[in-house]
């Protein structure tokens, strides 16, 4: 299981689409996959939506960072987890606020 996944909508540091990073899981006979975008979840629904095409179990979380400092990688247990995720993630983008160095107990 790989568990820091990005796509091209981790700016700078992911070169595939939520689909070509599917195609290379399968390729290496990956089952499990968490899709850890960088401050975002924009690559998700989609993903989530076709990993079953590729006989890929999706995990769902976001890589936390400031700027280029890394924080901490929250990953989702269910849907409750993933929520807690994009609310905090939300909270911290609209208010301008940086992310705490360890990941805040969900």
């Amino acid at each position: 299981m790989y568990l820091n996944c990005h796509t091209y909508y981790s700016l700078r540091y992911g070169t595939f689409s939520e689909v070509a990073l599917l195609e290379l899981a399968r390729e290496n006979e990956v089952t499990r996959l968490a899709l850890t975008d960088i401050n975002n979840t924009s690559a998700c629904l989609n993903f989530v939506r076709r990993a079953p095409d590729f006989g890929i179990q999706p995990i769902l979380g976001i890589d936390f960072r400031n700027g280029v400092e890394a924080c901490f990688v929250g990953i989702a247990k269910n849907n409750e987890g993933y929520r807690e995720l994009n609310d905090f993630l939300s909270e911290h983008l609209h208010q301008e606020k940086e992310f705490p160095k360890r990941a805040p107990a969900f």
